[in-house]
This record gives structure tokens, sequence and C-alpha cells, in this order.
């Protein structure tokens, strides 16, 4: 008969302790979980009983799992990378698709919430998924069990190799239940602190070995396609969480920490830690493993929001660019117009002033003869003269001379001779 090991049975005590003494999370308090290594939101590689809230959320993630299985490779070449994108909807239900390695083999999966966290009394969340509905059905627990090979001169994808001919994990079901608690506050402008703890049961990839027995995996196995895990969430600041994370998933021991701020999500992690930092000689089986995650979680709809606000808002700063541009080149327009009419109106009143000047003098000199005329008039009416006459007599108008008529000779007397 099976029974645990010490450290493990240690450490299921203190977690029931716990979570006999932590008070249950309300719905809207509880923290979103993070992505997965391979299939959407969770812990590190199991599924949890959780849909967001929030319609149209979407979770993009990429992943890397250190397998240096075959020497005189370097860190970039011993990496199996992952992609996955998930969304949520109407608070039940999620979908969401898988590329694995680089040969890019492909699954869908999915999953339906029965029932959330305290909806009937105490019962936890529980939900039904699925996962690897795609074009192979030889994939392993890694995903790296389709390969691409060289058939009658070109390519064909989702071939297995020998080892993996005796899997048949497409698709792989699992059901989970998940409780989550609150564990306090750090601060009184702080969330408080949670604990989430699952446990679930699945076939396919949590349980289908392939016939492969201990070069499969040697240890870590609770009971054939049972997983659980559990995680700590902790809030660094009111923008930022930090998760860690513990699981089983059917297989081995992972644990990791979980960095998110704002939507994206760092995540590092140990797998297969209890084998041991030994490669082995089977391929990629039966020792540690580092893995890395980095995600981006936003909403469908705000980011389509987001991105015809942004289309407006630069519509909008070229026209404000434009605007400042005309606005300017019309400013320098005004000032030259402006300089223009100083220049005008400085040569327009000289020319006008000098007129001016002019005329008067005109005027006054007009005034002055009129003033001698008169003086002399008077000296000439008063039969006084004081002043001799002016030896050039003032400029008078000029006159039309009277015609003189003829003068007609006597009768008799002849013409003068010419």
């Amino acid at each position: 008969m099976r029974t645990l090991r010490p450290s493990v049975a240690w450490v299921s005590r203190a977690v029931l302790a716990l979570v006999a003494l932590a008070p249950t999370v309300g719905a809207q308090q509880r923290d979103p979980y993070g992505p997965t290594i391979q299939f959407g939101t969770g812990l590190i590689n199991t599924p949890v009983a959780w849909v967001s809230p929030n319609n149209a959320d979407v979770w993009l993630t990429a992943s890397g799992k250190r397998l240096p299985s075959a020497p005189g490779q370097n860190f970039a070449t011993t990496m199996n990378t992952n992609i996955s994108i998930e969304t949520h909807w109407l608070g039940r239900f999620t979908v969401g698709a898988s590329a694995y390695d680089q040969n890019t083999d492909y699954g869908f999966f999915g999953q339906l919430l029965l029932a959330r966290d305290n909806q009937f009394g105490f019962l936890p969340a529980l939900a039904v998924g699925v996962r690897n509905v795609g074009n192979c059905k030889y994939e392993d627990r890694i995903l790296i069990g389709c390969d691409t090979h060289l058939v009658n001169g070109h390519y064909e994808r989702g071939l297995a190799e020998a080892t993996y001919q005796n899997f048949n994990t497409n698709p792989s079901v699992y059901g989970v239940a998940t409780k989550d608690f609150t564990l306090g506050g750090t601060g009184r402008r702080l969330p408080p602190s949670s604990l989430g703890l699952s446990v679930g049961y699945g076939n396919g990839i949590f349980k289908d070995d392939g016939g492969l027995g201990a070069y499969y995996n040697r240890r870590g196995t609770i009971a054939s396609g049972l997983f659980l895990g559990g995680r700590f969430v902790t809030h660094p600041s009111l923008n930022s969480t930090f998760t860690v994370l513990a699981e089983n998933d059917g297989w081995d021991y992972n644990a990791g920490g979980q960095f998110d701020y704002r939507g994206i999500t760092l995540g590092l992690y140990g797998t297969e830690l209890e084998e041991g930092g030994n490669s082995s000689k089977f391929g990629v089986y039966n020792y540690a493993k580092f893995n890395v995650t980095l995600g981006y979680s936003g909403n469908i709809v705000d980011i389509a929001r987001g991105v015809i606000l942004r289309t407006r808002i630069t519509t909008l700063t070229r026209e404000q660019q434009r605007l400042r541009l005309e606005i300017a080149e019309r400013q320098r327009r005004i000032e030259g117009l402006e300089l223009a009419l100083r220049k005008a109106q400085a040569s327009e009143l000289a020319g006008i002033e000098a007129r001016r000047r002019q005329i008067e003098s005109e005027v006054q000199a007009e005034r002055d003869a009129i003033q001698r005329a008169t003086d002399r008039l008077r000296e000439i009416e008063s039969g006084r003269p004081t002043t001799p006459p002016p030896t050039t007599p003032p400029t008078a108008p000029p006159t039309t001379p009277p015609t003189t008529p003829p003068t007609t000779p006597p009768a008799g007397s002849n013409p003068p001779a010419v």
C-alpha cells in the first residue's frame, strides 16, 4: 500500500489546519489565477476551477522548458517553447488553444465552471475541462510526442517516434475543485493575502504513460490521474501581486513563484523536483527542469476600445499638429502683413505731413500778402501814406484787358499810307 512520505504528510496537516482557521474569499475579492506553462490559467501545470467574472478576458502566454538531454547544446537550443491563448466568457466557460514546441503541433482546450466558490454554502468551485484536442494523439506530458518527418520527399507533421506510439492523450478530460481563503491584509490600503487549494482527476496527459513505466516517471505520483496544488497570494502594492505556487501534476512535484504587475506576468518554476538535477539517460524524463513563463492578460472589449481610442488619438494628434503648423504659418503671415502695414502707414504719414506743411506755408504766404495789401489800402484811403509804395507791386491775378473799338477816320480823309 502506498503511503505519504513524512514531509508530504506534515505539509498536508499544516494546510488542513490553515484551511480550518481561514475565512473564505468572496467572489469579487478573489485574486485571478495566472497562466500555466502549457494550457491557460491555473497553477503551474494543473488546472483550477476558476473562470474570470469579467466577460471577454484573455490570457496570452509564452513559456519555455529547459530540456538539456542532448550534450553540447547551448541554453537557447535546449529551451522547448510553447504559446497559448485563453479567453473567458460569461463567467462560466473558457476556450483556448496552444502551439506545442518548435514543430508547431497544436491543441485546443476549454473548461466549464459548474459551480462557483461559495455558491452552495461552503462548497468549493467545481469545473470540468478538456486539453489537447489537436492534431496529435501521441503527445506526452511535455507535449513533444509528435514531430515533423521527411516522408517521400515532403515533410509531414503529427508523426510519432516509436517511443510515443502507445500514447493516446487526445483528448484529455479532467474534473477539478478549488477553494480560496483569506489570510488577512498586508496593510490598510492593500488587499488581503489569500490561499487557494485545488484537487482534481484526469486521464490522458494526467494519467497515460504510454506503457513506458519507470522510464516515463520513476517517482512523484500520488495516485494515478490525481493532481493537486495550492497557491499563496500577497500584494506588494495596489497594482501588483506575488504568488508562491506548489503542486503535484499527477506525475511530479513542481514549485515556483509568479509576479504580476498590471496584467503582465513573469513566472519562474522548477518541475520534477523530486527527481533531482541529473539528466536522464532516457531523453527528457526523470530529472528536474527549469521553466519560465511570460504572460499578458487583458480584456478583448477594452483592447478593442483602446485600439479605436488610440486610432482616434493618433488622428486627433495629427490634426492638432497640422492646425499648429497652420496657425504658426498664418501668424507669420500676419506678422509680415503688420510690418508692411506699419511701413505703409509711416510712408503715408510722412507724405501727408510734408503736404500739410507746404499748404500751411502757402496759406501763410497768402495771408501775409493780404495783410500787406490791406495795410497799403488803408494808407491810400487815409491820404497819409506812412510807408513808401512797394518797389515791386504784388502780383495781381491776371485779368483780361477791355476790348477798345477801332478809331474810324473822318469822311474824306485818306487812310494813312503804309
